[in-house]
């Protein structure tokens, strides 16, 4: 996006004002060249001669001029804030609302910082150079090209003269604008790494607290801190140099000046009178020269930021709205998917081939694992992606032709990632449906299990939530958002693993909300926790990619495949109301592989041996190195698996859920761990200690036996 172009784009739209500012800058050129040509006529047809009428008139005139100089100049700034800041308001509109229009790559793309230095520091540099640099660009010119002429009229060998000169005014600054432009970019990189830093320390800190790493993000900044330094050292040095060149360039040209209008005088070729004048409006024409000159520096940094703003505006949408769109009546939906296949890249897909039908008004469960695409195929129902093959129709209408304002209206996603604004519980909760009544918002808060905890807070629902949110509990959170969703009222509502942080009595309640809403809406619930869908109408199993079951929870179970499978890992633990305190059965631990073939009595006193440990989000369980001496089994939450790549640093290999285990291994020996454990969500675990299971197995050596056994193949 051409700089000079996209403005002059934007300009046009304000033809009355850029009409009355170029008249006003043409005035006051005119009279500030014209100004020193009235030396001439004073000095020679006025004070040599000695005449005063003369000298009254060319005063009146110099007067009257003035003042209306002084008018155009008022109307010229007056011209050129409305039309600057209309300019400027525009663009940084035009911007917001491109941002608004892009997709979820986009913002996959771009950091937090990356978007916020172009509309901080660029869109400042372009602001600069439409209130000052552009205006005394265009006021320079004209005075260059008048002054110009009233040199030549002067005196034109003089003029051809200093002329020849000034080139080195302009060629110096020209040599150097290339190491300029890349110092210049360099710089806003820089600027966007430590915006971005500052992003993540601000978002991060709990964490960073928590794992005492406050030395290595100040070590980082110390390092980006240090690069601005030089970078802007470089950028100084070189504008610095950039400008100093024309004056040096002006220096000589005065010289050439003075020699030889001194020699023209000499030889009666011009008259004093005519050098006074020349030189004085040479020096205007010097100083314009030079100020375009100074200009170089700031229009090469607005160069640059108008090309890094022009890298968002040139950014498309992956979901573009469709030319006619179709709008969407408010009624239950139904929804297909046939032949659907999706990825994230052009490498690997996340979808392969769905097929499904959800019937208007049904309850329908999406379940797998972690990465079998489930979640994925939410995000496609909501269209933040569109398929890749395949179609997706709602009520019989291509969701790609379908009005987004109308899908918006019609659906409301719910998910595992709540973002609060920075406002109050109530602006949150009814957002843009200024109509909604205190008691709607309050009955929706009571259905989602909030209303209580809001009530207790000082200032209720006028409580202010900052930074988004992170002063509340992941419950919390995640109850206003379900509220938030049932105030909308819409008739198609997807949920995103929405009990993950939930305890177990508010997970209970949510569930049956969900029972005493079907049938009034269609809704789509993704979890991974089979309990909360066992009354679902429809259940479809994902497993890399594919749907590899279907049905209801009790036709699942019969078919003794995946979900049964899924269902068996999860059953047979016992977690209280509070979700402080969990068991285990006999049963689910003798499916555990490493207790395989364990007697049922030894087995009951091994399950004794467990004891309940709860992690908050971001807490890490393990660590990778330190001594192994406890065994984990996961009731409740969802865990990541992080190992520690020499070059690469840490890297997430294996997310764990429900009914999974880990660090087994250190029931027999103390080995180091092999991998650093840290909970996504709060998590229940069950852990027996080495030290524990060794007292019990010396009475029962037989469990070691079978335990080193089953263990063989895994050390």
């Amino acid at each position: 996006m051409n700089l000079i172009t996209a403005l002059l784009g934007y300009f046009a739209r304000y033809k009355l004002l850029c009409g009355l500012f170029v008249s006003s800058i043409f005035i006051e050129v005119a009279y500030a060249v014209a100004a020193p040509l009235s030396l001439k006529y004073l000095v020679d047809e006025a004070f040599t001669p000695k005449n005063f009428q003369v000298f009254l008139s060319i005063l009146s005139i110099l007067i009257g001029g003035g003042l209306f100089n002084i008018g155009a100049s008022l109307c010229g700034d007056y011209s050129l804030g409305r039309l600057s800041g209309e300019v400027i308001r525009r663009l940084r509109m035009d911007l917001f609302s491109h941002l608004q229009q892009q997709s979820l790559p986009f913002y996959q793309r771009y950091r937090v910082g990356d978007l916020v230095t172009r509309f901080a520091s660029d869109m400042v540099s372009i602001e600069r150079v439409i209130r000052a640099a552009m205006p005394l660009f265009l006021r320079e010119t004209l005075s260059i090209l008048l002054g110009l002429i009233m040199l030549f009229s002067l005196e034109w060998k003089l003029t051809l003269a200093v002329l020849a000169g000034s080139v080195l005014m302009f060629v110096g600054p020209r040599m150097l604008q290339e190491r300029a432009e890349t110092v210049n970019i360099s710089s806003k990189e820089a600027q966007e790494r430590f915006s971005n830093s500052i992003d993540e320390m601000v978002k991060g800190h709990k964490t960073i607290k928590g794992l005492h790493l406050q030395q290595r993000f100040k070590e980082q900044a110390k390092k980006q801190i240090h690069e601005l330094f030089t970078l802007g050292l470089r950028l100084h040095i070189t504008n610095a140099i950039m400008e100093r060149l024309p004056l040096t360039t002006l220096l000589i040209l005065n010289g050439i000046m003075i020699g030889f209008g001194g020699y023209l005088i000499f030889h009666d070729e011009m008259t004093v009178g005519g050098f006074m004048a020349f030189f004085t409006l040479f020096m205007s024409v010097g100083q314009s020269g030079s100020n375009m000159a100074y200009l170089i520096p700031n229009l090469i940094e607005s160069k640059i930021s108008f090309q890094r703003i022009g890298e968002i505006f040139n950014e498309r949408t992956d979901v573009p709205e469709s030319e006619k769109p179709v709008e969407l009546l408010t009624t239950l939906p139904s929804i297909r998917m046939d032949q659907v296949s999706f990825g994230y890249n052009d490498e690997t897909l996340q979808l392969r081939d769905i097929n499904l039908h959800i019937e208007a008004g049904t309850y329908v469960a999406f379940v797998g694992g972690s990465g079998s695409g489930k979640s994925t195929a939410l995000q496609l129902l909501s269209r933040y992606y569109d398929p890749k093959q395949g179609t997706i129709t709602i009520n019989g209408y291509d969701i790609r032709t379908v009005s987004q304002a109308s899908l918006r209206n019609l659906s409301t996603l719910v998910s595992q990632d709540t973002f609060l604004f920075h406002t109050t519980v109530r602006d949150n909760l009814i957002l843009d449906r200024t109509d909604t009544s205190d008691a709607e918002m309050m009955e929706a808060a009571k259905q989602a299990k909030i209303h209580d905890v809001i009530a207790n807070w000082p200032e209720g629902y006028d409580t202010w939530i900052h930074h988004e949110g992170g002063s509340l509990s992941g419950g919390e959170r995640q109850r206003m958002a379900i509220a938030r969703a049932l105030l909308r009222k819409p008739k198609l509502l997807l949920m995103d693993e929405v009990t993950s942080a939930l305890d177990p009595a508010t997970e209970s309640d949510i569930n049956q909300l969900i029972q005493q809403i079907r049938g009034e809406k269609t809704i789509v619930s993704v979890t991974h926790r089979l309990a909360s869908v066992v009354n679902a109408d429809q259940i479809y199993v994902f497993q890399e990619g594919r749907i590899v079951e279907s049905g209801k929870h009790q036709e699942l179970l019969q078919l003794h495949g995946v979900y049964n499978s899924m269902w068996e890992k999860q059953h047979g633990f016992h977690l209280s109301q509070d979700g402080l305190h969990a068991t285990v059965d006999v049963q689910r631990l003798s499916k555990l592989p490493f207790f395989e073939g364990i007697e049922a009595e030894l087995l009951q006193n091994i399950a004794a041996l467990f004891a309940t440990e709860t992690c908050s989000e971001g807490e890490t369980i393990i660590r990778q190195g330190e001594e192994g001496n406890k065994c984990y089994i996961i009731v409740r939450g969802s865990v990541e698996i992080l190992k520690h790549f020499d070059g690469d640093g840490e890297k997430r290999v294996a997310v764990l859920q429900d009914g999974d285990h880990f660090g087994e291994i250190a029931l027999l020996t103390n080995s180091p761990r092999n991998a650093t454990v840290r909970s996504i969500g709060p998590t229940v675990l069950l852990s027996v200690r080495r030290e524990e299971f060794h007292q019990l197995t010396a009475i029962h050596p037989q469990i070691v036996r079978t335990l080193e056994q089953t263990l063989q193949k895994r050390i």
